[in-house]
């Protein structure tokens, strides 16, 4: 025992100045074991690297970190599997806060409003009268947002079609007066 104690060769330092000259930690530096005599004279970051080049050290292969697993469990969670109650760190409000949802809500409409406005499909009036709506919490998305639009254009042209009707009733009406009057006159 004490003459395998005396053959043992402290290698630490050794270790060292590998891990510095392979760039890795010591863990990953090997050293063949037939070779202790020869690699417990190294002293310096030249010999190191001489030792290096002979293959005596050399630097391990990194150990596999599989991310199948990760990537198994992600897929399952994307089909709605592990996210119950049970799964939940955290208040609904915490997890997805609602001036979040808001803001984004909120984007969304505005930025349809503004392209409808560009559009010229939409005057300034209309545009307005719903900016402030979707402020108010009128609209849940966007769909609801566009048939709201749709239902205000297709009620303003009934109006101005009836407005149409009624100015022509009335000029129709107002040529009937006269002729009566004319009538009158020559009676």
């Amino acid at each position: 025992i004490i003459l395998i104690l005396l053959v043992m060769v402290s290698l630490k330092s050794q270790k060292r100045l590998a891990a510095e000259v392979l760039k890795c930690g010591r863990k990953r530096v090997w050293m063949d074991p037939n070779e202790v005599e020869q690699i417990g004279q190294a002293n310096s970051r030249v010999f190191v690297r001489k030792l290096i080049k002979d293959g005596l050290i050399m630097k391990r292969k990194q150990k596999v970190h599989s991310r199948a697993r990760a990537r198994l469990h992600l897929e399952a969670k994307r089909k709605g599997n592990h996210t119950g109650a049970g799964k939940r760190r955290g208040t609904l409000e915490s997890r997805m806060p609602t001036k979040i949802l808001w803001v984004r809500r909120q984007r969304v409409l505005r930025r349809l409003l503004r392209k409808y406005r560009e559009a010229k499909k939409i005057d300034r009036t209309l545009y307005h009268k719903f900016y402030l709506a979707s402020k108010g919490n009128q609209f849940k998305n966007r769909t609801v947002l566009i048939e709201a639009i749709f239902k205000e254009k297709t009620k303003k042209v009934e109006t101005q079609k009836l407005e149409a009707q009624q100015d022509a009733r009335r000029q129709k009406n107002l040529e009937l007066r006269k002729k009566r009057a004319e009538k009158q006159q020559k009676l």
